[in-house]
């Protein structure tokens, strides 16, 4: 049987952006941002940690990848440009910035332990990926964080 969930979400795309596929990975990646943005905000607020910084650091963790499409090296080069984009607002102290832009930095080490903060974007980048189509089996590489994040969270898996 064909997976029904990812069946009905490329009839929505489909329908929605008439197969223009730049659009199309636009479209996810920017769906991506958003979701782990509101699981940032959830994870922070049960962890403690500043859940308004948390669903900043959500928003921009892959930008660079949304800009560019281009996934070589996005931790790095997304940091990066987070920082460009908050000192341009001047939105965020310096502390805060940096905090921020650490976490980008380091989302993509999943099998790592990094600061409280950080395991707030990493934990929210990976309860998006695994809840994103709950019939698709978890990757080896996330698969460990996100057992952890089904106990914290009471989730029945």
């Amino acid at each position: 049987m064909e997976n029904r969930i990812e069946i009905l979400r490329k009839y929505i795309e489909n329908f929605l952006f008439e197969k223009t596929d730049e659009i199309m990975l636009r479209f996810v990646q920017l769906n991506h941002m958003y979701s782990v943005s509101q699981f940032c905000a959830m994870i922070a607020l049960k962890r403690g940690e500043n859940a308004e910084l948390a669903m900043m650091a959500g928003l921009l963790h892959d930008f660079h990848t949304f800009l560019t499409l281009e996934p070589e090296n996005h931790a790095e080069k997304g940091a990066i440009l987070a920082k460009e984009v908050l000192e341009k607002l001047k939105i965020t102290a310096d502390d805060e910035t940096d905090k921020i832009c650490s976490a980008i930095r380091s989302h993509s080490s999943k099998n790592s332990v990094q600061s409280a903060f950080a395991e707030v974007l990493i934990d929210a980048d990976v309860m998006q990926h695994c809840l994103f189509n709950v019939t698709i089996p978890v990757s080896e590489r996330e698969k460990n964080r996100f057992e952890k994040l089904v106990k914290e969270f009471s989730l029945k898996n």
